[in-house]
């Protein structure tokens, strides 16, 4: 009860101060730049680092990034950046 509460205040007070929505709902920010590289936000867990495919796990779900020669080159806490040629991206929700 009081998560759900917690929730929908995050939620209400993102829209009335016009707060990104990442930054109150913990969901990802994913940005590429071309197809070299690709930076999330606020992820949860690396699932498989193989060198042509990266899971990651997120919030509701998790992304699979595919490509050749992938390098996880930042691991934060909050961020993750990999690079490498990227072929797709697939998003799976929870």
């Amino acid at each position: 009860m009081k998560r759900q509460w917690r929730e929908r205040t995050e939620r209400m007070a993102a829209e009335l101060l016009e707060v990104p929505k990442d930054t109150l709902e913990h969901v990802p920010r994913i940005t590429m730049i071309g197809n070299l590289q690709i930076v999330i936000d606020n992820y949860r867990s690396i699932l498989t680092f193989e060198g042509t495919t990266v899971r990651i796990a997120l919030a509701k779900g998790e992304v699979a990034i595919r490509g050749e020669r992938l390098v996880l080159k930042v691991i934060v806490p909050e961020q993750i950046v990999i690079e490498g040629i990227i072929f797709g991206v697939d998003f799976t929700p929870a």
